[in-house]
């Protein structure tokens, strides 16, 4: 049941053991009120639907008591010895990657890649979205609101465990941008090197020129106005470089001279995550330069004071970040102010999709000729996109309708952001989820609209629905990924680890000596990592204490462990 608060409410029913109802009311999956209900009785479910009522004044009692008369009550299920529903660790049942939100080309990429690597559809589909964007970065942009622009930009971060076949799917992704940067580099090489000659024999000039300046001679009040006029000249002239798209793990001092060199935009894309490690500030001594993460997918202007190199200055930069992270790396990054209380951390895209390890299909078919070549054709026509006579970027705009449905999910994302709203703890990523759904929705018409000038046609309903929802599927796995982020050590990589074991086993009890047999070169080292582990399966729900085992020697401690642990997966052979 949902109000007009938009609280939902499920009621958990089962038999108490006096025969009555046990009923827990949770709002959006938390626990509000439990209490036992004589369902029969009217005078009870009124009790019961003010008790509720009372936890959370949203509902109605009517609106509750509507609930209660629907539950059977001839049929109750049988309360499952005490258990309680126990708390997800690391990796919650979050929602699929809504394939389908993608158009045509991109979707049938997505699915083919997905398919022919055996890998989750958020690796795919977050890398297809971030390589449309980067392609286009720079050269569009959306207007949201009259005084409200947005580059189109993305940054993507897929959290994946190790050996899921990241490097591969990265390659088919950005093969097509890679492929157009070698042309380029065929193209323009010559001439660049020529460029890159003449400049060079410019600086030897200004040296000497700086030379016979210093000197105390007639000459020298010359040189020094020809070494200004000439040192004006270079400074005011862009170095030629070879076209760059597409860079790896790079420090940002490297990310702000590719920015500068590449006419203010790049994308950085990386299978391993080493860039957070560098955000993280973890390669100099904690402390991090976060100036050209945050202006890079802001869009604003780029201004770098160097003593030694000198300065840069890239007006309107774009940076676009593709990567997929294993999550130890990210562990514990939302604890560093600079990281977080800088906004970082709220301008990614996330996805942590459930792994396939261990469930892939052997010899799948590969990727269609057709979606391959599709999908080559489709960044090349993005590629194609350029920037107007003035040098600006085209400006994408609603149609009328397509800006009253993203007003509409303006409203929905505000009320989200209040005081116990699903967004209320995650404030720095959900006060710019608007501004993510206006990029994607941006990325979606590019895709869609094979005219040769899509800026000249209106955003559609169709793009913004889309938009929305990939953004509503971003919600919970951005709570996933930065509650990971906020964790400040590794007791839940441990109590994952031991509950993989337990389910393993699949039996109603297990002892402290089985799992550390079992894991003894995990353990060993440490004799209370382990209890550390057992103690976040004992306060999530998965474990409880069981007598203790009666046999020679030291006993060993036991815990009766959760039906829901011991369930067998179905259709995985």
């Amino acid at each position: 049941m949902s109000n007009e608060n938009g609280k939902v409410l499920r009621l958990k029913v089962s038999r108490a053991p006096d025969g009555r109802a046990r009923i827990v009311a949770l709002i959006d999956g938390r626990e509000i009120a439990v209490d036992v209900c004589d369902l029969f009785s009217d005078a009870d479910r009124d009790r019961v639907a003010k008790v509720i009522h009372n936890a959370c004044p949203a509902l109605t009692v009517k609106s509750i008591q509507r609930e209660l008369l629907i539950i059977d009550r001839e049929n109750l299920p049988d309360a499952d010895d005490g258990w309680d529903d126990p708390i997800d660790l690391e990796r919650p049942d979050l929602p699929g990657f809504p394939v389908d939100a993608l158009p045509g080309v991109l979707g049938d990429w997505v699915r083919a890649v997905a398919n022919a690597y055996q890998v989750p559809a958020e690796l795919a589909g977050l890398l297809a979205l971030a390589a449309c964007s980067g392609i286009v970065a720079r050269r569009v942009e959306i207007a949201p609101g009259e005084d409200w622009i947005e580059p189109v930009n993305l940054y993507v971060a897929a959290l994946l465990d190790p050996g899921s076949r990241k490097s591969a799917v990265f390659r088919e992704a950005l093969k097509p941008i890679r492929d157009i940067e070698r042309e380029r580099i065929e193209a323009e090489g010559p001439e660049i090197a020529r460029m890159q000659s003449e400049r060079r024999c410019r600086e030897l000039q200004l040296k000497d020129l700086e030379r016979k300046g210093s000197k105390d001679n007639p000459e020298a009040f010359q040189a020094m106005a020809d070494a200004r006029e000439l040192s004006a000249a270079l400074d005011a002239e862009p170095i030629p470089s070879l076209p760059k798209m597409v860079m790896d793990d790079a420090t940002p001092e490297a990310i702000e001279m590719q920015l500068a060199a590449q006419d203010g935009r790049i994308i950085v894309a990386g299978a391993e995550g080493g860039l957070f490690d560098i955000m993280g500030g973890r390669y100099s001594g904690g402390s991090s330069n976060l100036d050209v993460f945050l202006k890079g997918h802001a869009g604003d202007d780029l201004r770098v004071d160097r003593v030694i190199r000198g300065g840069l200055y890239v007006p309107r930069c774009c940076l676009t970040l593709a990567y997929a992270v294993q999550p130890e790396v990210i562990r514990g990054l939302a604890g560093k102010p600079s990281f977080r209380g800088r906004g970082l951390i709220g301008r990614f895209l996330y996805g942590l999709p459930k792994s396939n390890l261990g469930n892939r299909r052997i010899n799948p078919e590969p990727i269609p000729e057709g979606v391959v070549a599709a999908y080559l054709q489709l960044i090349q026509r993005l590629a194609k996109i350029d920037v107007d006579e003035n040098g600006l970027p085209r400006c994408l705009r609603f149609s009328r309708l397509a800006k009253e449905r993203f007003d509409a999910w303006q409203a929905e994302v505000e009320t989200m952001l209040a005081d116990n709203g699903l967004l209320s703890d995650l404030r720095d990523w959900g006060g710019k989820l608007c501004g993510l759904t206006a990029r994607l929705a941006a990325v979606i018409h590019l895709v869609t609209t094979e005219d040769t000038e899509p800026w000249q046609e209106q955003l559609s309903v169709d793009a913004i629905d889309a938009a929305v929802k990939l953004s509503r599927w971003a919600i919970p796995h951005a709570q996933a990924a930065i509650g990971l982020m906020a964790a400040d050590d590794g007791r839940l990589d441990d109590a994952a680890y031991c509950l993989r074991f337990i389910r393993s086993k699949a039996e109603p009890q297990v002892s402290r000596r089985d799992i550390h047999t079992h894991g003894r070169a995990r353990f060993d080292r440490d004799p209370e990592r382990l209890d550390r582990a057992l103690d976040v399966l004992l306060d999530r729900g998965w474990l409880r204490p069981a007598e203790s085992e009666q046999r020679a020697g030291r006993p060993s401690v036991l815990f009766d462990v959760h039906p829901k642990a011991i369930e067998r997966l179905k259709g995985v052979i």
